[in-house]
């Protein structure tokens, strides 16, 4: 897939801040129904070049903690048993931190420099369950987590570090057997972009993007937890000061929900409008998503919650009808069925970072007659 240029639907919204950044957001108009094409999903990769990988020649290794080393190539995978349905993707530094806490803790010049909620997207995933290939090679009692290696590597990209490190995360071995934790090769119905990790990627359903790892060329069964560069310098926050742990992973969706209709300053009739958007929560189901139109003063269930498949966002709706023309400013907040709202306040004012940021978003539209 060629990258998105600059005059298209698919524009960046984001400027690199330096030659290795790799960061396109979804439109705000792209968000707007169930499914994001592959030529509007967001792209979020760490350097300038994406990997060029042979299908003919391509060996995924499966080795450490395991009865047997194997190598299997893309026709080997292809002969194991096909999962195939929806999830819903967001990167962890989606959505933009209000500019009060950019001004104050020292928001990385990355995360000041996203002003939509584009680098999230739903598309259908097709590949083979993790568990299957693992269960090939014969998981030994001592494995305590597993390690992905992507094919891409490079210096990093945010203090321009001369030293190469490559992509690497590493997942628990409960969700690494987790059933609809796969091996995806396709997106949307066609071979997996080459932007999008070709010809195979993790697929980490409900978790934060950066836990699926692209380009995949490795899995590592380890007896010990992986602290590599992508586990513990980035994609990651600083718990609250004095806490016994100094810092956590970002692992499963938080609770969270956008309006995608209208988008911001759009002009709204004083005849009605049908509010619309999207609501999610990682492995939880949404109980309830509610819309306020003056500010968060008061709010209402929104009048339709749709349902959804597997992994994916819940598509929501409600018909609004305006007192009177003038500006308005709309808000929508979701709650999981473990009881969990969406913040009112950004979840992390201790951390510099901007990652993980599911408060409530207020924008202002304009009603007239």
């Amino acid at each position: 897939m060629a990258l998105p240029q600059i005059g298209t639907k698919a524009e960046p919204q984001i400027i690199p801040t330096n030659a290795g950044l790799r960061t396109w957001a979804v439109p705000p108009e792209g968000l707007q129904d169930n499914i994001v094409p592959n030529d509007l999903f967001y792209i979020r990769n760490h350097w300038t070049e994406s990997p060029e990988i042979d299908i003919n020649t391509f060996q995924l290794k499966i080795d450490g903690e395991v009865e047997r080393t194997i190598s299997l190539s893309f026709d080997d995978l292809k002969k194991l048993p096909q999962k195939r349905f929806q999830v819903t993707f967001e990167c962890c530094g989606n959505s933009p931190v209000p500019d009060y806490y950019t001004k104050a803790l020292r928001i990385s010049s990355v995360m000041e420099q996203i002003k939509g909620h584009g680098i999230m997207g739903n598309a259908e995933w097709a590949g083979v369950s993790l568990k299957d290939v693992l269960e090939l090679a014969g998981v030994k009692d001592s494995a305590v987590e597993v390690m992905f290696e992507g094919a891409d590597h490079g210096p990093d990209e945010v203090v321009g570090d001369p030293s190469e490190v490559t992509y690497e995360r590493s997942l628990p071995m409960a969700k690494a057997l987790h059933e609809d934790t796969i091996l995806a090769y396709e997106m949307n119905g066609e071979p997996l972009p080459k932007e999008h990790g070709y010809p195979l990627r993790l697929m980490v359903s409900g978790w934060y993007g950066m836990n699926s790892v692209k380009w995949l060329v490795g899995i590592h069964v380890l007896d010990h937890e992986f602290k590599g560069f992508y586990m513990t310098e980035r994609y990651m926050t600083m718990n609250e000061p004095g806490s016994a742990v100094p810092y956590r992973y970002y692992t499963k969706l938080q609770v969270k929900s956008i309006i995608t209709s209208p988008v911001p300053g759009e002009i709204v009739p004083a005849s009605g409008y049908n509010l619309a958007g999207a609501a999610w929560s990682g492995e939880e189901d949404i109980e309830e998503v509610e819309i306020s139109t003056d500010g968060g003063e008061t709010w209402d269930p929104v009048q339709k919650l749709h349902d959804r498949e597997a992994y994916s966002w819940y598509r929501w709706e409600h018909n609004w009808k305006p007192k009177a023309p003038g500006k308005y400013t709309l808000m929508c907040r979701a709650t999981n069925v473990l009881g969990v709202t969406q913040p009112m306040e950004f979840p992390n004012p201790w951390d510099g970072r901007g990652y993980g940021n599911n408060m409530v978003f207020p924008f202002e539209v304009e009603v007239r007659d």
